[in-house]
């Protein structure tokens, strides 16, 4: 088997505004800390493997099928499988600007084809999960499903550690929605860490079902300051995880796609039923989600894309663990149809879409107003999981 891994600055050469905030108005040029795609691949005789990890909100699935089609130009090799997967930081380059859209999908695409493979041999993964508060936790007053995990995956050859993958499932927003700066946020924060204490060990992270799960009850600020802390406590966490030792598997590189076609529709939410005990940042957060429904109503679900589309569902299977892959910004109480000894769900992954709430959540939330999913669609979504 031959394996690659690159780090690629994605930093924009122009201003642009920020990405995951509706205030963020103003083109910036000011970058606190880097923002990098994290590219891992594995080619075996059936199989070639390129996953990237980026510091971005969302990459969606037109740009990434034509990055998958490029390299399989280049290459003149149909073994090729894309993954695209972000940290969703909301504090990086603006992905609704076409012309950084374009420079992105540029330098990956010729970055990726001067990447250096190696032959590596006996390679084994281990797997370990953890339930964790280190970054957040549920955002919604009154709901909590006990879903935040910190999750770490080993890859060894022979008996030398080479790649590990972070997994945590948290919205990168412990920073102000205003701060003037550019940030990778938590992920990258704690990925620098780790690198500094781990020189020639290569790390990446995916973000997991994070749709309800934020730093909003857990911080104690939203400066740079109180994103350190916050990151401190999980990379300290993740360093015990790496203390451990871990049944390995040997690596068995299995992949699968599910297409899958959503629907939409527009259901009445009754207001009446918001909480009394919301915290003032929830009852502002509604207030925009009323206008984003509103939009979201005037243009026939154009923001997010047509009323009726196909969305991508992937797994890997690695041995210790399968990856399953979902565009959505999915509820972590999907987690709860998932084995999750061997299985993971990764959001924010292969294109990008609305909110997946749970089935007949009770909740008046923002998320509720941009989750114009069908229940039939929902249904279909849980199937895929258990069958994929």
């Amino acid at each position: 088997m031959k394996y690659a891994f690159k780090k690629i600055n994605i930093e924009s050469p122009f201003p642009t505004t920020q990405c995951g905030h509706s205030c963020q108005t103003t083109e910036l040029f000011d970058y606190h800390d880097h923002l990098f795609a994290r590219v891992t691949s594995f080619v075996d005789k059936d199989l070639w493997i390129i996953h990237y990890s980026m510091d971005l909100l969302a990459f969606d699935l037109l740009h990434r099928n034509l990055l998958e089609d490029k390299l399989k130009e280049f290459y003149k090799d149909d073994r090729i499988h894309v993954i695209t997967s972000t940290t969703h930081t909301h504090y990086a380059n603006s992905v609704r600007n076409p012309k950084y859209v374009d420079y992105l999908c540029d330098l990956l695409y010729k970055e990726t084809i001067n990447m250096e493979y190696r032959e590596i041999n006996n390679i084994s993964t281990t797997y370990q999960r953890y339930h964790t508060n280190a970054i957040g936790k549920s955002r919604i007053s009154g709901y909590e499903q006990n879903n935040e995990y910190l999750c770490l995956i080993r890859f060894y050859s022979d008996e030398t550690n080479f790649l590990n993958v972070v997994y945590n499932n948290c919205h990168p927003t412990i920073l102000d929605a205003n701060v003037p700066y550019f940030s990778a946020e938590y992920p990258g924060y704690v990925l620098k860490k780790l690198e500094e204490t781990y020189p020639g060990v290569d790390f990446t992270f995916l973000q997991g079902a994070a749709g309800d799960i934020s730093s909003r009850f857990v911080r104690d600020g939203q400066d740079y300051d109180a994103l350190m802390k916050l990151g401190d406590r999980l990379y300290k966490e993740i360093i015990d995880l790496m203390n451990n030792d871990a049944t390995k598997y040997p690596l068995e590189l299995k992949f699968v796609i599910r297409p899958l076609t959503t629907h939409h529709e527009f259901t009445p939410i009754d207001l009446s039923k918001i909480r009394s005990d919301l915290s003032d940042r929830e009852r502002e957060t509604i207030r925009l989600g009323q206008e984003q429904r509103a939009k979201l109503e005037k243009a026939n679900n154009a923001i997010f894309g047509k009323p009726d589309e196909q969305i991508l569902i992937s797994a890997l299977y690695l041995g210790s663990v399968e990856l399953i892959f979902f565009p959505n910004e999915i509820f972590s109480e999907y987690m709860n149809y998932l084995d999750l000894d061997k299985q993971l769900l990764v959001s924010y992954s292969n294109g990008y879409g609305p909110y997946v709430l749970p089935i007949d959540f009770k909740y008046i939330t923002y998320e509720m107003f941009t989750d114009t999913l069908t229940k039939e669609t929902k249904e279909r979504i849980i199937e895929t999981f258990k069958t994929i």
